[in-house]
């Protein structure tokens, strides 16, 4: 028991200190960010993000004891992008737009981009409906869960100040 306690302080004090921040177009303009500063950094989502492809394979009919039958084949292909997964912008959209990969393949991207509501990069859709969105990944599209356009962008900040400081001491000034 008096081992819980410190240990539940070091966990907060670990949880309070992480350096990964979202990704704003005010970010980008502080630090005066190129599209080649934006590719050298490490992106992760923030969110888990969950596409859903389905694809109609087979129907069949038929009729046994005065009854129709009717059977439907369907292929379900699904991706999922867990949360913190590495990612890395590919591609510079325009209109504050990013394509951004989740797999050594850069053909499946997903787009993060500025909505209307604020600064930070969130996952944009083709169609958002019943909170769900209507993406394009690979050459398929997708449907992602609800509650996907939450997903951001975000990155590790390291700040480093440098201060360069010349410290002397005054011996005083006697009168003679």
């Amino acid at each position: 028991m008096k081992y819980i306690i410190p240990l539940l302080a070091f966990v907060l004090i670990l949880s309070g200190c992480s350096n990964k921040y979202a990704l704003k177009q005010s970010t980008i303009d502080e630090y005066n960010l190129s599209f080649e500063d934006i590719n050298g950094i490490q992106f992760y989502n923030s969110h888990d993000i969950v596409l859903t492809n389905y694809e109609a394979v087979k129907s069949d009919k038929s009729t046994s004891k005065g009854n129709l039958n009717v059977n439907f084949d369907k292929q379900v292909d699904q991706v999922i992008v867990k949360a913190n997964t590495k990612g890395r912008i590919i591609q510079d959209l325009g209109d504050n737009k990013y394509a951004v990969s989740f797999e050594s393949d850069n053909s499946k991207q997903l787009v993060f981009g500025r909505s209307s509501k604020g600064d930070v990069f969130h996952l944009q859709a083709i169609e958002w409906k019943n909170g769900r969105g209507k993406v394009q990944y690979d050459d398929k599209t997708y449907f992602t869960q609800s509650g996907a356009d939450a997903c951001s962008l975000r990155f590790n900040l390291n700040r480093r100040f440098k201060e360069q400081r010349d410290t002397r001491v005054a011996k005083g000034n006697k009168v003679k």
